[in-house]
């Protein structure tokens, strides 16, 4: 990979060798006209004049002559006059009208219309008189990393420009006293190479013979590679641009889609971005979509008191056997003595893929939860505009389908915590077993230490299998160490029934026959059920050490009552 450095000579920057790319009109190519500098809120104006503009830079080594270049934001087309540009040269855009405010700052050039900078973020793309694309930023309001400059005033800076398609994490706020540098090098410049490419972020189906492919960054080459491309065991035979800064393409099977069957994407070797980086994710699951039922998918995970400046969080696992559309489902909050139901959330931006047995995470800054979670699974953890109202000490969420029908619902509390915690700041809670249900308090326990106390997309710390089938009672462990280090913290009695009407107690005694906890009674188990011991008497405390006797009692519907008696070691 190149490593780009601008030189500084009369006042212009001495760019660097052109990259090798394609796809551009002949002598220009993709990269070497870069968009570097953006003004999309000026006012209140520190010292800049207090309209918008954009700042281009040659990083090419030779003179480029713009006339008739097309600048292009999703609803407005702006054509630049007769005007070339230097090599190392900066060129500052704005609307003719504004021209001469910005005159004594460097060359302008004055569009009509120039395309209006939304405040909160547009895509801008930059086109050369052939209409090939030269560069593009899709900007966003979060790049400022700072709340008091997204105000206004200040303007968004590249900071490496040697790495035109590397979007956030190469733009920050500028930190010249005037609130921009237009016409020269930026404040923010300095060294930031591109280093990484998370790859494939989404596959979805349109249709049996048509399938979405979105990337983390733009793949100005990407058709000339799609050949290599296999769904499943067969190549993909098309494809065709669904984005103008190539983030995002359809592809054409070689054969129709079959309705149940999960399928894997896999790219070539080859596949690279801008910077020469091979792609993090590189395959991909997928298939078409079946209709959710109630319960297909749960709450699983939720963080509803996260450390300060730090976001919530929840979890989701499908525990269908179907392959869902997460753009299906919605997600409220229920206001506690009224009962309001918020206005529903959709958990998806768009179309998007869950396959069974997989976690589906939401929330409103996935770098944020990605960074304070070690065991985090990125590629599951999803950034959505909102969530619901999640109270810190008890709250109340709904899962619904686009018909408003309820999927599943959980009642959390922060005394549903593991009574010793110091602090309940920062932990998560997690489901013991994804098919527990999510209404009860018993099937949720908090994150362990071990785990840095959550687990966003991934297997929860706390889970706990449930691998036998065969006999009646059966217990996950016949000790338990209730310290929340993840490991056997709880204990789980499973009940396994040839009966729908099963109903089942259990008691738990010492050691002396005293009765420490009456964990259920007259529980309605069904077929299957699992009741979850976590170390506690009837009075919220742990219990001492010790051998402790769990007295379970099936009753079935035609009154006739099972016993069994089984131990476990509290230690």
């Amino acid at each position: 990979m190149a490593f780009h450095v601008l030189l500084m000579a009369q006042g212009r920057s001495v760019p660097p060798a052109r990259p090798e790319c394609c796809l551009s009109s002949p002598g220009v190519m993709p990269g070497d006209v870069v968009i570097t500098e953006i003004m999309a809120d000026p006012v209140p104006s520190l010292g800049l004049p207090g309209e918008e503009y954009l700042e281009i830079l040659n990083r090419s080594r030779h003179t480029i002559d713009l006339t008739n270049w097309r600048l292009s934001s999703a609803t407005q087309h702006s054509y630049f006059p007769e005007i070339s540009i230097e090599p190392g040269e900066y060129l500052i855009l704005c609307a003719v009208s504004d021209t001469g405010l910005f005159t004594g700052y460097g060359r302008v050039a004055g569009l009509k219309p120039f395309p209006a900078l939304t405040n909160r973020g547009r895509l801008v793309l930059l086109y050369d008189d052939r209409g090939n694309l030269i560069n593009g930023v899709d900007y966003s309001s979060n790049w400022y990393g700072n709340s008091l400059k997204s105000k206004g005033g200040w303007s968004l800076e590249i900071i490496d420009p040697g790495f035109p398609f590397f979007g956030e994490g190469n733009w920050e706020a500028s930190s010249d006293r005037k609130g921009g540098t237009p016409g020269k090098i930026n404040s923010a410049h300095r060294s930031n190479p591109d280093n990484s490419f998370r790859g494939i972020t989404n596959v979805f189906p349109a249709d049996n013979m048509k399938i979405i492919i979105e990337f983390s960054e733009p793949l100005i080459g990407f058709g000339n590679q799609t050949g290599s491309i296999t769904v499943g065991e067969s190549p993909v035979t098309g494809w065709e641009l669904s984005d103008p800064l190539y983030r995002s393409f359809t592809l054409i099977p070689g054969l129709p889609l079959e309705r149940g069957r999960i399928y894997t994407l896999g790219l070539p070797a080859e596949i690279s971005d801008f910077a020469g980086n091979c792609p993090a994710v590189y395959d991909f699951r997928f298939g078409i979509p079946e209709p959710a039922g109630a319960k297909d998918l749960v709450f699983n995970e939720l963080l509803f008191n996260p450390l300060p400046d730090n976001p919530d969080y929840i979890e989701f696992v499908n525990i269908s056997g179907k392959i869902l559309d997460a753009s299906e489902f919605m997600v409220s909050s229920v206001k506690e003595g009224s009962g309001a139901i918020s206005d529903p959330l959709s958990i998806s931006t768009g179309p998007r893929c869950i396959i069974p047995g997989t976690c589906y995470t939401i929330t409103t800054d996935r770098l944020k939860v990605i960074s304070g979670f070690p065991l985090s699974a990125g590629e599951n953890i999803h950034e959505v505009p909102a969530l619901p109202s999640m109270p810190d000490a008890r709250g109340h969420l709904l899962l619904m389908n686009r018909q408003l029908e309820r999927i599943d619902e959980v009642i959390y509390s922060e005394k549903m915590h593991y009574s010793l915690l110091s602090g309940k700041e920062g932990i998560s809670l997690e489901k013991i077993r994804p098919e527990l249900p999510s209404d009860e308090r018993t099937s949720w326990h908090s994150a362990s230490g071990s785990s840095g106390w959550g687990t966003p997309g991934n297997r929860n710390s706390v889970f706990t299998a449930d691998d036998n089938l065969t006999e009646t009672v059966v217990l996950s462990s016949r000790k338990i160490s209730p310290d929340n280090d993840g490991h056997e913290d709880v204990l789980v009695i499973g009940i396994n029934s040839d009966d729908p009407g099963s109903i089942v107690s259990v008691l738990i005694f010492d050691e002396t026959g005293s009765c420490v906890r009456k964990l259920a009674e007259n529980h309605l188990a069904g077929f299957r059920a699992s009741l979850v011991w976590d170390g506690c008497g009837n009075d919220g405390r742990p219990v001492r050490r010790g051998i402790y006797i769990l007295a379970v009692e099936i009753y079935n519907a035609g009154g006739r009552v099972s016993k069994w008696k089984k131990v476990c070691a509290v230690i």
